[in-house]
């Protein structure tokens, strides 16, 4: 039986006293994914290992099968992949994000404050020293690339939306030390109707290997994902892609757009498999009732044209890869949703029959 896997990133989350103690998913309108679950199969488990970080990385890594030594540390270079940016072996590539900074503290990992429009126009503006190459992505991501023999891992484990109001000094010296990464960030600073935003370097990769999906799970598979992390992930492991036009990874993604590009793909893989950013980026922002509205959204748009037009010849498979808190902007440990529309679910092998 063919698979159909959606990645609902972030969208479960703790019990909330203003929703009659009920997370989002629970008190958003979902007649369809109610439906699923009522004739299928629905429990709370972890994607994540328990000494690593609850986050994107880590646990759709571990969601589609990759353990230990092969979960990769940092999403720089997947990201570069993503964007077809080559990274040569002596090379290191970063993520850099553009925030927002009050008192030494940090604001917005996002750049609150600022459209997209207006990031955009930023990045053609910037000082880029010699030594360092700069590619804008979309919204506030950005990636750095630098050729260098030094070791740059002392700026490993550092993830800014993990430290939204967290005095960032130590961390900015840490980057600092690296001159050219310190020029770049000290010659880009901005003052934009009265807030500080500044360019910050973090999470350093190196060109790796992965398994692919089919040497792991003997299938194969394809993926609808716009988000630069997955995207390159599934890249690595030889997963093909459609190329979506209107896609953000945000809550104004088209979502009619993916829900087509599943249903007229899945019959020529064995598992198909959509991401689906938005309800992630919307909790960072900690707007409860966006989020709400956009998970009643999914339903409609996603879960309900897929559901009628093949539910019953699929297995669905819908889960959360990590909690993301829409009171807190930030990922939390805890258990996850996991949805599926029959009743015979590996949970540790979600692909095995």
């Amino acid at each position: 039986m063919k698979t159909i896997l959606i990645i609902l990133d972030g969208i479960s989350e703790n019990k909330i006293n203003l929703l009659n103690n009920k997370s989002p998913l629970e008190y958003a309108f979902t007649p369809t994914l109610d439906l699923i679950k009522s004739q299928g199969f629905h429990c709370k488990t972890k994607f994540h290992h328990s000494k690593k970080s609850a986050n994107s990385l880590n646990c759709i890594s571990k969601i589609i099968g990759l353990k230990g030594k092969n979960i990769p540390k940092h999403r720089s270079y997947l990201e570069s992949l993503a964007y077809d940016i080559p990274v040569n072996d002596d090379e290191w590539v970063l993520r850099c994000n553009l925030i927002s900074m009050k008192e030494n503290k940090l604001h917005s990992f996002n750049s609150i404050g600022m459209t997209k429009n207006e990031k955009k126009c930023l990045s053609k503006t910037i000082h880029i020293p010699e030594g360092l190459k700069y590619y804008h992505l979309n919204d506030y991501k950005n990636l750095l690339i630098i050729k260098s023999k030094r070791n740059f891992n002392h700026l490993s484990g550092f993830y800014p939306h993990e430290n939204i109001g967290e005095n960032l000094t130590q961390y900015i010296n840490k980057v600092h030390a690296i001159d050219t990464l310190k020029d770049f960030m000290e010659n880009n600073k901005k003052h934009i109707n009265g807030i500080d935003y500044m360019y910050l370097p973090w999470g350093p990769s190196k060109p790796f290997d992965i398994p692919t999906f089919h040497s792991l799970h003997n299938k194969s598979a394809f993926s609808v994902s716009h988000t630069e992390l997955v995207k390159g992930l599934f890249k690595k492991m030889n997963i093909k892609s459609v190329q979506l036009n209107n896609s953000t990874g945000d809550i104004d993604t088209d979502l009619v757009e993916k829900t087509n590009a599943v249903i007229n793909n899945y019959d020529k893989y064995d598992v198909t498999i959509t991401h689906i950013n938005g309800t992630d980026e919307v909790s960072h922002r900690k707007n409860l009732t966006g989020k709400i509205n956009f998970i009643k959204k999914i339903d409609k748009e996603v879960l309900k044209p897929i559901y009628q037009s093949i539910g019953k010849n699929v297995k669905i498979i819908i889960l959360s890869d990590h909690q993301t808190s829409s009171l807190t902007g930030e990922h939390e440990p805890g258990f996850v949703d996991l949805i599926c529309n029959k009743k015979n679910i590996n949970k540790n092998n979600l692909f095995k029959e």
